[in-house]
């Protein structure tokens, strides 16, 4: 298997860079001569580094496709859709073997992009039924495959009160106020600005990906940082499994395409860790609203949020650990072989 990808890094803190890293991880492992091509990001898992330009066009990397003989996967860090879809086109062209491309976000496609993505004749994986319906526009059905993925249920696991109590000392929260937590990007697009609306009798923490802490919005963290219950994490915490299980509640405001992958992997863990979710019905997260444990949010009104807070805190049968274990990654990769 040949795989290429921009997606890999060293600080794997971001959804998508999760994603592929997790991915590509098992992948070499389930196939033993798994080769892995990266570009733009380095990564302890590239078998090759390679400097590329935005048109992927490199003699070095056309000699090694055409050298494997095999179908290549591709997986792209989202960017704009029309520079996503030439970079597939171009990578199609490259591919007489064929080629698979993992698309953890949906394109917003128009146009030109559209005819490119068609064109190509590549197959898309995608990760959320909405995706799924989405590229059926574009291309026949047969070039389109959906995969569930992908959590560490291992790894995000439940613990006892007392251990939450002893991850939150260890964090410097108060252990007795209950803890709402939110991990991903700072800025409006996600609808952040709702956690103002939560109220002071709970403590809120908001841990910001490294990889766009040069663009947060730093009007948006100025206002969240006045509120005395509001804390900010924007450091590369390795142990992350810690947050989730310290954490009481998952607040999941993400709207708009483009702000998020389908699958939000930050509910997966929460869930994961049997957190109950409040989250609105973004992406995959249609799959999700009516089972134990999963509050749908309506908009940002304020007494309506702290409702649901309440009731998800008070909740004693939450059982959203059992919702996510098919989208365990072993299950993933298997849909894979």
């Amino acid at each position: 298997m040949l795989i290429i990808s921009n997606s890999l890094t060293e600080k794997v803190d971001e959804g998508c860079l999760k994603v592929t890293y997790n991915l590509i991880k098992r992948l070499k492992k389930s196939h033993g001569g798994a080769f892995v091509i990266t570009y733009e990001r380095k990564s302890e898992l590239s078998d090759r580094y390679m400097e590329l330009n935005k048109l992927m066009l490199n003699g070095e990397l056309r000699s090694i496709i055409k050298q494997k003989k095999e179908k290549v996967l591709y997986v792209p860090f989202p960017a704009k859709p029309i520079a996503t879809a030439i970079r597939i086109f171009v990578m199609s062209l490259m591919c007489r073997n064929g080629l698979d491309v993992i698309l953890p976000m949906k394109i917003n496609a128009e146009g030109i992009s559209k005819l490119l993505i068609r064109l190509s004749k590549a197959d898309l994986i995608v990760f959320s039924k909405q995706s799924e319906n989405f590229y059926k526009s574009i291309v026949p059905k047969g070039r389109i495959r959906y995969i569930k993925t992908g959590v560490d249920t291992k790894k995000f696991v439940p613990v006892t009160s007392d251990e939450k109590r002893r991850l939150k000392l260890k964090y410097g929260l108060d252990p007795e106020k209950p803890l709402v937590l939110h991990v991903g990007h700072l800025n409006e697009g996600r609808n952040i600005q709702t956690l103002l609306n939560i109220d002071s009798e709970y403590q809120v923490l908001l841990v910001v990906s490294t990889l766009t802490k040069d663009e947060q919005n730093s009007e948006l963290r100025e206002k969240l940082l006045k509120k005395s219950n509001i804390k900010i994490f924007d450091l590369y915490i390795p142990e992350i499994e810690e947050i989730y299980q310290m954490s009481d509640v998952y607040l999941f405001p993400v709207t708009e395409d483009g702000h998020c992958i389908d699958v939000p992997l930050s509910c997966l863990e929460a869930a994961s860790c049997d957190l109950p979710v409040i989250t609105t019905d973004f992406g995959e997260m249609k799959e999700f609203i009516n089972k134990p444990g999963f509050y749908r949010m309506n908009g940002a009104d304020e007494n309506g949020l702290n409702k649901l807070i309440k009731s998800a805190t008070e909740d004693e049968h939450c059982s959203t650990r059992e919702a996510v274990l098919p989208y365990d990654w072993d299950n993933c990769i298997g849909d894979f072989s």
